[in-house]
């Protein structure tokens, strides 16, 4: 008999072994799944809908009670409290209703044992006698309301003691009954867990049994395929070693020559991965690669990172200008600059959106909290970079008269996000979610609004500030957002700022400081001043058009200064 057959024989043992046991387990679980199922479908829905019954009845009593104690009720309070008792009288409808068809549907329920279907119609049978007690109850609540409405309180107070003869089927009977219902889910819990119990010793039973066949098999077979086995061994430590993947010889068609055979299919494997991680490298960022291949594809993990988008402006309007070749050149050409910008500063490109960029930096690219600060440097160097390509759209688009204007828009935000592979079994990216994204993405638009390039939240900036300049633009809420941001405009690296733009800098922050005072004619002048000096300013423009809207519509004195944007 080859080891093959022998192999087969004592498969088949395993699965025929197997194959009883998991048998009995399943009997078991069904047992168990049946158990559950009860709980589930019927006993915690009646406990719940027995304890708000039950607090239901003590809420109506109290309310009367309260309304009878008060000295005298105004018509308004009057309608509120016939509609609260009106509330109070549907729940308690809903919730006997409710309760009496699961009692119904549980005493008829096969899945349950005769002994419990027995006690479960006695639990019913009770039920009944307390749920016919409660139109009685309502009609006395009834009473006692209309002679309240009508003035009669004294009337009211001698109608509301009947209350008193409901205190033992809305007192310890409706407790029977709930006791009744938690010893079933007793009961039936304690059966579950002897079942699991058995399960546990089953399987145990079955590792053991296992252990002694596969010891056996071991001793048997090892002088049979260690001659072969030697070979791949040799092979595969080559292989670990860093060695080139050579196939083994195959010199035999036993079940060592097959293993030879499937040794040979993972060297070719092998190779394929790395033709796989070179070609895919070029879609995905190489360092991501070599992580996902390093530690797996299902990863994820929440980082706190550094997000970054930019968009092409006026995309539309230059892409109707241009032939379908010209704006693929233009793209191409587009993305290879940021690219490179974007690597060079440690960011990894996530994804490519039409004309937009989304990036991220996270350590370990990015050491410790450096993060924000590579990825400002990056956007000031991409707004650099475009310089240079502007020169070249001419090549570029084909167009030699009048090419398109090409300006980056960008905004950047940082903060927590979940990092990992995102996707379907059959397609996967490796891309960053969460609130941080979003907050960067709508910056990038808010740009539209100031007339800016690069936009960065908070967080960016505090991290950031000891290497670039920058001044704070506004306290806004982005849409779909209701917590303020405060934003700032990226300008140069730290120590580049001219003179000329450092008082504009200092008149904006004036201007600002005065616009969130709401001394209008004061921030009017700085901004008016900031025009002065740069005509083109967008931010001191967007301010200078809405100082004339707050004057007519002036905020609360404990305006918070907050913009809010209701559009993406």
């Amino acid at each position: 008999m080859t080891i093959r057959k022998k192999i087969f024989l004592l498969a088949g043992i395993l699965l025929a072994l197997f194959g009883l046991v998991v048998g009995a387990l399943a009997l078991f679980q069904k047992f168990a799944g049946d158990q559950i199922g009860n709980i589930m479908r019927y006993e915690l829905p009646l406990s719940r809908l027995l304890a708000e019954f039950d607090v239901d009845t003590d809420r109506y009593e109290l309310r009367m009670l309260r309304l009878l104690q008060a000295d005298s009720l105004t018509p308004k309070q009057l309608e509120m409290a016939i509609a609260a008792k009106r509330e109070i009288t549907n729940e308690m409808r809903v919730d006997v209703r409710a309760a009496s068809e699961l009692l119904d549907r549980a005493t008829n329920d096969p899945h349950y044992q005769t002994a419990e279907r027995v006690d479960l119609a006695r639990i019913a049978g009770s039920f009944k006698y307390v749920s016919r007690g409660l139109e009685d109850f309502l009609a006395l609540g009834d009473a006692t309301m209309a002679a309240l409405a009508d003035g009669r309180r004294d009337e009211a107070r001698s109608i509301a003691f009947g209350f008193a003869k409901f205190a033992d089927s809305f007192g310890p009977d409706l407790s029977e009954i709930r006791l009744g219902i938690a010893h079933l889910t007793e009961k039936a819990t304690g059966m579950v867990l002897a079942s699991q119990r058995l399960d546990t010793y089953l399987s145990f039973g079955l590792f053991l049994i296992a252990c002694g066949i596969g010891f056996g098999v071991s001793a048997v077979g090892s002088t049979q395929v260690v001659g072969g086995l030697r070979k791949l061994l040799a092979s595969t430590r080559a292989i670990e070693a860093g060695a080139e993947s050579v196939p083994v010889s195959v010199h035999s068609r036993d079940e060592v020559g097959e293993l030879a055979l499937s040794f040979n299919r993972m060297v070719e494997e092998l190779r394929s991965r790395e033709r796989i991680k070179d070609t895919f490298g070029k879609f995905v960022d190489p360092r991501i690669v070599s992580r996902l291949i390093g530690s797996g594809a299902d990863q994820a993990e929440r980082r706190t990172l550094t997000i970054f988008f930019s968009d092409i402006k006026e995309f539309s309007g230059i892409s109707e200008q241009l032939t379908a070749s010209a704006i693929v050149n233009l793209l191409n050409s587009y993305f290879g600059a940021v690219a490179a910008v974007i690597h060079s500063h440690n960011g990894v490109i996530d994804k490519y959106i039409g004309d937009a960029v989304m990036a991220f930096w996270i350590p370990p690219f990015s050491a410790g909290e450096e993060h924000a600060g590579d990825a400002c440097l990056a956007a000031l160097a991409q707004q650099e970079a475009m310089v240079g390509l502007r020169t070249q759209l001419p090549e570029i688009t084909g167009m030699r008269r009048n090419p398109p204007k090409l300006s980056i828009r960008m905004g950047l935000a940082t903060g927590e996000a979940v990092v990992g592979t995102i996707g379907s079994d059959a397609a996967r990216s490796y891309t960053v979610i969460g609130d941080t994204v979003n907050l960067a993405s709508r910056l990038e638009s808010v740009n539209k609004v100031y007339g800016t390039s690069i936009i960065l939240s908070e967080e960016t900036y505090r991290l950031a500030q000891e290497i670039i300049e920058a001044r704070e633009l506004d306290l806004i809420t982005v849409a779909g957002k209701t917590e303020p941001v405060r934003i700032y405009e990226a300008l140069c690296r730290a120590g580049e700022l001219g003179p000329e733009r450092s008082e504009l800098c200092g008149l904006f922050a004036h201007g600002l400081a005065a616009y969130r005072r709401q001394a209008w004619d004061e921030a009017q002048a700085q901004f008016e001043k900031c025009l002065g000096i740069a005509a083109e300013d967008g931010p001191a423009r967007v301010f200078l058009d809405r100082i004339p809207v707050l004057r007519q519509a002036p905020p609360p004195a404990d305006w918070d200064g907050v913009w809010r944007f209701a559009e993406k």
